[in-house]
């Protein structure tokens, strides 16, 4: 029964992507230039995402640093930025103050920044490295728009009908539950490009839904057959009864002879 438990608790985690993980090809491929991809890259490890983006975290002076050290002497930007902040009650629980030791003499007054807040004063830098962190933030749009569709299709999606498929197999026949999950997915995928999932791995060396991660809308018609030919083996059909309903629908929607499999 342990075995079976595992298999119910698919919740699609491993096959989301988030703006903290997304990999640059995928930027690219969401319409990203390049030299826009690399920059998320870049801003990334300069801003990395929190959870609690109002807790002190980030250290000024490298911030500053990596900012392209704007006012040229971290003191004379601490004290146009972050010092009026500092007693502000707006902003005073995101930054920590603390001090330095130097063996010249005055200790050198530091402080920790929230991530949100490090981030408005990475914007406010009139330096090369200020206008990139800006520019990254006018890309977030276009990113989070299209990694929302990409974990639709990719993740939500599947997950739930393969939750449904597991559920109505387990229903239908326990011991044969995972061979009855397989044969409807190799079915569909035949269907739909003329190969059995088996043959599209050996092929390409990857599962059908990998082949299609980068076709939004093909990743939209294999779900959509998906969920036809689960709700009737929900309904009690046999796939012989279920196949020519299918194919009359989506026999050869995906030609992936015209696809650029990476």
């Amino acid at each position: 029964m342990l075995s079976n438990t595992k298999k119910l608790a698919r919740d699609g985690r491993t096959l989301t992507l988030t703006h903290t993980n997304v990999p640059a090809m995928q930027l690219m491929e969401f319409g990203l230039s390049e030299d826009a991809a690399k920059r998320a890259m870049r801003v990334r490890t300069v801003l990395p995402y929190m959870e609690d983006a109002t807790v002190p975290c980030i250290d000024a002076r490298k911030l500053w640093s990596r900012i392209g050290k704007p006012h040229k002497r971290f003191n004379d930007w601490a004290n146009y930025h972050i010092k009026p902040l500092v007693d502000s009650q707006k902003h005073n629980t995101e930054i920590s103050v603390f001090e330095i030791p130097n063996k010249q003499g005055k200790p050198s007054k530091n402080y920790t920044l929230s991530r949100d807040l490090a981030a408005k004063l990475a914007m406010q830098a009139n330096t090369e490295d200020g206008n990139e962190i800006r520019c990254y933030f006018l890309d977030m749009e276009r990113i989070v728009r299209n990694l929302e569709r990409y974990n639709l299709g990719r993740a939500v999606v599947p997950v739930k009908l393969d939750n449904r498929l597991t559920h109505a197999a387990y229903k239908r026949n326990p011991e044969e539950a995972t061979s009855h999950e397989k044969m409807l997915k190799s079915n569909v995928c035949k269907v739909l490009t003329g190969l059995r999932a088996g043959e599209v791995r050996l092929k390409y060396r990857m599962g059908i839904r990998d082949v299609l991660k980068n076709y939004a809308e093909l990743q939209d018609t294999y779900n959509d057959a998906y969920k036809v030919a689960l709700t009737m083996y929900e309904d009690g059909k046999k796939w012989r009864d279920s196949e020519p309903i299918l194919v009359s629908i989506y026999g050869g929607k995906i030609n992936l002879n015209q696809l650029q499999v990476k």
